[in-house]
């Protein structure tokens, strides 16, 4: 289908519908996270829910899908959809960016009150070595940061992060201490948008030792990140290193149907 003003390819949805499905998809959301809709209790109807919203079924399909995908809901076939968001052990997530957060929205999420001690800042160009850590390419002018990470005054982890000084130029340790996004948001425009994460228990090191209170333990969380923003450019690459009992990763799965041996062929 070509847009009539560029005819150029268009890949939007029509407003009305998405309307539909984005307030089924809010209201409902807000109703399980709330309690209205309790944990274990089941959604209403599909039949009911189209009264309700004055929708059809796809507008209430494509609603319950999403709330599955993120965790909230969990389809039964023949008996409904079942709430499946406990709010004893979870928190709800208020951001549309699939859990990218400041570490300011993590305390004010969590409980804590954050604070940030810039330790290092430096421009560098990528050797072979450091591009390959990071994925940068080689000889890319890159500005090291090493940040300190404190809950209620305890330091409880590192962020040791390289962003590509041309897309993220002009950085300083007021700007860090205070929040890196925030930065890119408001005053550069720039929203990271895709984050590429691997999580891994480490025996800590000699900086981990000297910078962290780690109450005698020897091993931290380490989660390696590489970040995007919304063309495609990787701008960050992230070594953020927490202490045990600080540290929390959450996300959702859903495992695919397993095939049976009448589904296979050969």
């Amino acid at each position: 289908m070509l847009d009539t003003k560029s005819d150029q390819p268009s890949f939007e949805e029509p407003a009305v519908p998405k309307a539909i499905y984005r307030q089924i998809y809010s209201t409902l959301k807000d109703e399980v996270v709330s309690g209205r809709l309790p944990y274990q209790s089941f959604i209403p109807s599909e039949h009911a829910l189209t009264e309700r919203f004055d929708c059809s079924r796809s507008s209430v399909r494509r609603a319950l899908s999403q709330l599955a995908a993120e965790g909230y809901v969990q389809p039964m076939q023949g008996k409904g959809v079942r709430v499946i968001y406990n709010p004893l052990h979870e928190s709800p997530r208020e951001r549309e960016d699939s859990g990218l957060e400041t570490y300011q929205e993590l305390g004010a999420r969590r409980g804590f009150v954050p604070e940030t001690r810039t330790v290092v800042l430096e421009e560098v160009t990528a050797d072979e070595e450091l591009a390959r850590l990071t994925g940068f390419s080689r000889s890319s002018g890159l500005t090291h940061i090493l940040r300190v990470r404190y809950a209620d005054g305890v330091a409880v982890g590192t962020d040791e992060s390289f962003y590509l000084s041309s897309s993220v130029p002009g950085l300083t340790p007021a700007i860090v201490d205070r929040s890196v996004y925030r930065y890119l948001e408001e005053d550069l425009g720039i929203r990271i948008v895709t984050s590429k994460r691997a999580v891994t228990v480490e025996r800590t090191n000699a900086v981990d030792e000297a910078l962290l209170d780690l109450g005698g333990l020897n091993a931290i969380a380490v989660m390696r990140c590489n970040a995007y923003d919304g063309t495609g450019i990787m701008i960050e690459y992230t070594e953020t290193r927490q202490v045990p009992g600080f540290f929390e990763l959450c996300f959702t799965s859903q495992r695919n149907r397993p095939a049976r041996a009448t589904d296979q062929t050969g």
